[in-house]
């Protein structure tokens, strides 16, 4: 079962190709330092993670719950980061502006950012089918993790070794309309 991450990583993109339901849970409790609010991408100083901060009095419940916290400022930050890493990647011109249209606007809860993330990502990787929302069955919080993934060209191949795993905008920067080939050739 697949919860709703924020942006994902490879695994979990995956995971979505593979899954048989249409759904994507979100009736579970919220995990602080998990893909729920984090993802991790490549830099010239090695691998990065960014998180969405979050109101800490929110976080000790339902993830539909979950507020944003706007009290610095988080997405220029981070809209820097992703840009600095990503802006001589063969694609970033093609996906780096719809990305960060989202990540710009205010969105009041972590879901909503999360599932426009997810909404926009579906669309440029030309997944075949949209999941949809389930908020009525509950389920754990999981994430998934595959290790051994085949390597692709990545910006800083030639400072650092092939970082697996990374959020699927690697692949998308990296790879653009290869990404489906890319996620559907993973074998586990």
């Amino acid at each position: 079962m697949n919860n709703l991450h924020c942006i994902g990583n490879i695994s979990y993109w995956h995971s979505i190709l593979q899954q048989e339901s249409d759904f994507v849970y979100t009736n579970h409790t919220f995990q602080k330092q998990s893909y729920l609010s984090q993802f991790e991408i490549m830099t010239s100083n090695g691998r990065l993670k960014l998180s969405i901060p979050t109101q800490k009095p929110s976080r000790k419940g339902m993830f539909d719950k979950v507020l944003i916290d706007y009290t610095n400022n988080w997405q220029v930050e981070m809209c820097r980061s992703i840009q600095n890493a990503y802006s001589k990647s063969p694609f970033f011109l093609y996906y780096g502006y719809k990305i960060e249209e989202v990540i710009l606007k205010k969105h009041v809860t972590l879901i909503n950012l999360n599932w426009e993330l997810y909404r926009i990502l579906s669309k440029c990787i030309h997944m075949p089918s949209i999941m949809k929302l389930d908020h009525e069955v509950v389920v754990m919080y999981n994430h998934n993790n595959l290790n051994k993934l085949s390597s692709y060209p990545q910006v800083f191949d030639d400072r650092w070794d092939f970082e697996s795993n990374l959020s699927i905008i690697d692949v998308l920067f990296n790879l653009g309309p290869e990404t489906i080939d890319y996620l559907l050739s993973i074998r586990v």
